[in-house]
C-alpha cells in the first residue's frame, strides 16, 4: 500500500519573523520550513523544551498537523530563549 504525505513546504505565516544571524545579519523567516531549518542549522545551541517544542510544532505545521500560528509563535519563543542563553554565555 502507497500513501502520499502531504507536506506544506511553501506555507508561510502572515508576518515574518526577524531574527540576527551572525554570517548574514537580519534574516526574514517566512513561515516553518525556514525555522525549522534555521533552528537546525543555525542554533549553536539546541536544546531545551522551549527549543525542541519549536521543532515539533514547526514539523506538525508542515504536515498540516499543527496550527501555523502556533508554530509562530513557539519559533519565537525558542529564538528568544537562544539569544538569551547565547548571551549568557559571554
Amino acid at each position: 500500500m502507497n500513501s502520499v504525505i502531504a507536506v506544506g513546504f511553501t506555507l508561510e505565516w502572515a508576518y515574518s519573523v526577524s531574527v540576527w544571524d551572525d554570517r548574514a545579519g537580519e534574516m526574514r523567516i517566512h513561515g516553518p520550513r525556514a525555522a525549522l531549518k534555521f533552528l537546525q542549522d543555525d542554533f549553536s545551541i539546541r536544546s531545551g523544551q522551549t527549543y525542541w517544542t519549536a521543532v515539533g510544532a514547526c514539523n506538525a505545521a508542515l504536515l498540516h498537523r499543527g496550527d501555523l500560528d502556533q508554530a509562530r509563535t513557539d519559533f519565537i519563543a525558542a529564538y528568544a530563549e537562544y539569544m538569551v542563553k547565547l548571551h549568557s554565555q559571554h
